[in-house]
């Protein structure tokens, strides 16, 4: 029983210990209660506009930062990607100047209605190739007769440009401008294949 008595008076002083405590905090309180309240709403207002600045993701920053150097990533021009096993195809020059005399004196030849050009700018090859068909060059000639009797003219070329093969040949290209009987004015399309020695070895003769 003296036990109990013990604790009770123990507990007794520790509540009233805790009591007066709470008394003494309220009474504190109550004398600094402006006070209290202004430091109250003064973290209430921080930390609502900490919450807002986090909801906007806008970081504010107090003092000189150390300025953050960006990555420096180098340009590289932009490829297209070659197959494995496939050569990357090389560009082929193509030449707008200095067409080869042999094109030059056939398209001549045409213009004037020379027959002796045109034949001339011809290989021996092409000679014997279009004698076989009976185009030689007596040919060429009653051609341009017949060509001036029906009021049809060549009145002017145009070179496009050529291109020059592995073998040492090269193609070359022209427009011939051509108008009929009727006053009707027509592009002309020609097609050169000129061997290594700068003879014409291939044509096609437009009908």
């Amino acid at each position: 029983m003296l036990f109990f008595k013990v604790l009770a008076r123990m507990l007794g002083r520790f509540f009233r210990g805790i009591g007066r405590g709470f008394s003494g905090f309220f009474r504190w309180i109550t004398r600094h209660e402006m006070f209290l309240g202004i430091v109250t709403v003064a973290v209430l207002t921080v930390l609502g506009i900490y919450l807002i600045l986090n909801l906007l993701n806008i970081n504010i920053v107090i003092g000189n930062p150390t300025p953050v150097a960006a990555p420096v990533v180098a340009a590289l021009p932009e490829t297209t990607p070659t197959p494995a096993g496939v050569a990357t195809p090389t560009p082929i020059p193509v030449f707008r100047t200095n067409a080869p005399p042999a094109t030059e004196a056939f398209m001549i030849g045409q213009i004037n209605g020379n027959a002796d050009e045109v034949w001339n700018s011809l290989t021996a090859t092409l000679h014997n190739r279009l004698a076989g068909v009976g185009r030689d060059k007596t040919y060429f000639e009653r051609l341009f007769e017949a060509q001036k009797k029906s009021g049809l003219v060549y009145e002017s070329y145009q070179y496009i440009g050529g291109v020059p093969n592995d073998n040492g040949t090269s193609i070359h290209f022209y427009v011939l401008t051509v108008k009929t009987g009727q006053n009707t004015v027509s592009k002309i399309p020609w097609t050169f294949e000129v061997d290594k020695e700068g003879k014409i070895a291939q044509t096609d003769f437009p009908s």
